[in-house]
Parts: C-alpha cells; sequence; structure tokens
C-alpha cells in the first residue's frame, strides 16, 4: 500500500490542512493509463483538427453556400443586390430547359460508354502487360504517356488529326475504299458524342489499366500452377481465380471512373462546347454555361445540387452493396 499526501490551504484559519489519500497499487495504474490516453488524445486533435478546418472551409463551406444559393435569385446581370429566398424556382427553371432531356441523355451515354470502354481496355491491356515479353517494362512505360498528357494537348491533337481538311487522321480514313470523302466527325451529334468517347477512353483507360496490373500481380502464381495441373485453361482459371481475385479492385475503379466521368468537362469543352446543337452537352457543361455565359448563377446551383445528390446516392448504394457481399471488410 502506498500513501500520497495532498495539500489544501484553508483560506479561514490561513492552515494547511493535509489530506492523506491512500492507493493501492491498481489505481496508482489507472492514474498513469488515463494521464497516457489524455496525451494519446491530445496529438489526435492535433493531426485532426488542421484537417477538419482545411475541410470545412474548402469542402464543407462551398457545398453549404452552394445549396444556399440554388434556393435564391442570382443572376449577375441583375441591378439588385439582394438576393431572395425563391425556393425551389432555380429547379423549375432547369428542368422546364428544352434541352434538359438531351443533356440528362449525352449525360448517361457518355458516362456508360466511356467507364465501359476505360474498364474493358484497361482490363485487356492489364491482362496482356501481365504476361512476359521482351520489352515488357518499356511497353509499361509507354502505356502511361496518354494518361501523363495535359488535356489540353490531347484535345488540340485530336482536333487537328480529325480535323476534314487536313487531318492526318482523317485523310487516312478518307483513303479507304469504303469510306466517301473527308469525315465531319465534330458536326454529327450523335458521331461528335461517340467520338469524345473514344477520345476519353484513350486518355484515361492507363490509370485503369495501372490498378488492374497491379491487382494482378498479387495474384500468386501456385494458383495457377494448381489450376493448370487440375486441367483448368485460360478463360477458367481467369472465371475461377483471377476474376474473383481482382474484383474489389475492379469494382473501385469502376465507382471512380463513374464519379470522375460524369463530371466530365474539359474535354467536351476544349473540343465541342456542347455543340454542335447541344449534341454533346452533358449536365458539367451545362453547368459551366449558365454560370459564365448567361449568368444564371442560381440556376448553375440547382444543377450542381442535382450532380451531386446522383453521386451520393450512387456511391452509397454501392459500398452499401458491396459490404452485404463482403467485398469491404
Amino acid at each position: 500500500m502506498k500513501s500520497f499526501s495532498i495539500g489544501f490551504p484553508d483560506c479561514n484559519c490561513g492552515k494547511s490542512e493535509v489530506l492523506q489519500c491512500d492507493l493501492g497499487e491498481a489505481g496508482v495504474i489507472a492514474m498513469v493509463e488515463i494521464s497516457r490516453r489524455n496525451r494519446e488524445r491530445i496529438v489526435i486533435l492535433q493531426f485532426i483538427v488542421p484537417s477538419l478546418m482545411i475541410i470545412g472551409i474548402f469542402i464543407l463551406f462551398p457545398i453549404t453556400k452552394a445549396i444556399t444559393m440554388a434556393f435564391q435569385e442570382w443572376i449577375l446581370t441583375s441591378s439588385s443586390p439582394d438576393h431572395p429566398f425563391v425556393g425551389m424556382n432555380n429547379f423549375r427553371e432547369v428542368f422546364s430547359i428544352t434541352h434538359f432531356p438531351k443533356m440528362i441523355t449525352n449525360t448517361l451515354v457518355y458516362t456508360a460508354g466511356s467507364v465501359g470502354g476505360k474498364m474493358i481496355v484497361g482490363l485487356g491491356v492489364a491482362l496482356l502487360l501481365n504476361r512476359k515479353f521482351i520489352g515488357r517494362g518499356i511497353v509499361r512505360g509507354l502505356m502511361l504517356i496518354p494518361w501523363a498528357m495535359p488535356m489540353v494537348v490531347v484535345t488540340n491533337v485530336f482536333r487537328i488529326a480529325l480535323d476534314p481538311s487536313y487531318g492526318l487522321f482523317n485523310a487516312l480514313l478518307s483513303s479507304l475504299p469504303f469510306v466517301d470523302g473527308p469525315i465531319q466527325f465534330f458536326s454529327n451529334g450523335p458521331l461528335a458524342l461517340g467520338t469524345l468517347v473514344g477520345i476519353g477512353i484513350w486518355k484515361n483507360f492507363p490509370f485503369v489499366s495501372l490498378m488492374l496490373l497491379a491487382a494482378l500481380q498479387s495474384v500468386p502464381q501456385d494458383y495457377y500452377d494448381a489450376a493448370s495441373i487440375d486441367g483448368a485453361g485460360t478463360l477458367a482459371q481467369f472465371r475461377k481465380i483471377t476474376w474473383p481475385l481482382i474484383k474489389p479492385i475492379w469494382n473501385t475503379l469502376m465507382i471512380l471512373q463513374i464519379l470522375w466521368t460524369v463530371k466530365e468537362f474539359e474535354l467536351i469543352y476544349l473540343i465541342t462546347q456542347g455543340g454542335p446543337n447541344n449534341g454533346t452537352n452533358i449536365i458539367g457543361i451545362d453547368i459551366y454555361l449558365n454560370a459564365f455565359r448567361f449568368y444564371k448563377i442560381g440556376a448553375a446551383n440547382a444543377e450542381g445540387i442535382l450532380l451531386l445528390l446522383f453521386c451520393l446516392v450512387f456511391a452509397i448504394v454501392y459500398f452499401r452493396s458491396m459490404h452485404k457481399k463482403g467485398d469491404f471488410v
């Protein structure tokens, strides 16, 4: 048994009273443990608080402000300094836009085509690069060039290459016997949208390939050796071994690609700016045009909130389904 003396000054008589406190060894250990936990909490807070401040200033505050502006009258061409509450008027204006159904269709088609193409091409390239051949390291490095190129460079290269007057790629296609003259890639809505999907796939598939290649290299070779001994072919090995092991990475990449592609802006704006005749106009382009060309800030924020809700709902449904399937622990 250990004895501790704690002194308290007596304000009435000026004398000191001593409180004798007998603590067992277990009590001493408990006090030390509490002190250690408090120090750990302080250290944790020192790391968390700056991050929370940055998130609050640069993420939560803009989102809150955008939601507020979506329910206010924000028209920069108006001389009124006030921004009164207008309820759902901005959302009604968005839904009443004549090209709104076409914009939603373009967004869904562009997202589905781009994500599907990037995932399939990325998987195929990853499977090829996972094999052993001469110069594999060089090919892996060259594969990353499209992804590493700035978007402005990519758009200018394809605009020049596909130009009907002097484009090299267009000239090569025009020389084919079944092609009648230069192809106007960006003068027809469906063809322009399909061309943009192809450019987007070329630009971004290396990222998918790189991630899937890392997943493929984490699969033990012993699994394939055992399957070969049992007589399993290449397709059976992929279906029974490769795919189940890389599926979690595939699902994560797919949700990321959907969330990144649905709000695509640079690629489309730098080539077609949503034309011709809104043929390539997706929601990201429409938000920009409403905000900075027509100065309808309220309507632009309303579209942004719709896009945010779509992304949130899709992400929540995805992660809940993956949790139920056991892909995430």
